[in-house]
């Protein structure tokens, strides 16, 4: 089972300035492990069960609260998936789900939590 280390409270809204391969810049700082948005939440050292799987295990503390969107990003060569049992429970609690490589998930990202939307975002920071 995935499991959280600690959660960053943000100040204000969450900026996601820049990724690239091995880092993502949330509010001016920089991280180099998987993360995970949730509100103004920053989840840091973000751990799966399994490498490149997520399931539901891996996200389900960050779901018990309203969500309307999770937006994964896969890593820079998209090789993050989401199990079918993750695909599934989305479905039964009519969250959408959005998987792209990380680069153009951290746009979508953006654009959504600015449109005022209730999106979770878990992201992938290497291949």
């Amino acid at each position: 089972m995935g499991f959280v280390i600690f959660i960053e409270g943000v100040s204000g809204l969450v900026v996601i300035k820049e990724f690239r391969f091995g880092h993502i810049v949330i509010n001016g700082k920089t991280y180099s492990q998987d993360v995970v948005i949730a509100k103004n939440k920053v989840c840091p050292f973000w751990w799966r069960k399994e490498r490149y799987k997520i399931d539901w295990r891996d996200l389900s503390c960050f779901l018990k609260k309203d969500v309307e969107i999770l937006i994964i990003g896969t890593g820079t060569c998209g090789l993050l998936k989401p199990t079918p049992v993750l695909q599934e429970k989305l479905k039964e609690r009519g969250i959408k789900i959005i998987t792209l490589p990380t680069k153009e998930a951290v746009k979508i990202f953006n654009q959504e939590y600015y449109a005022g939307k209730a999106v979770l975002g878990a992201f992938h920071l290497t291949y």
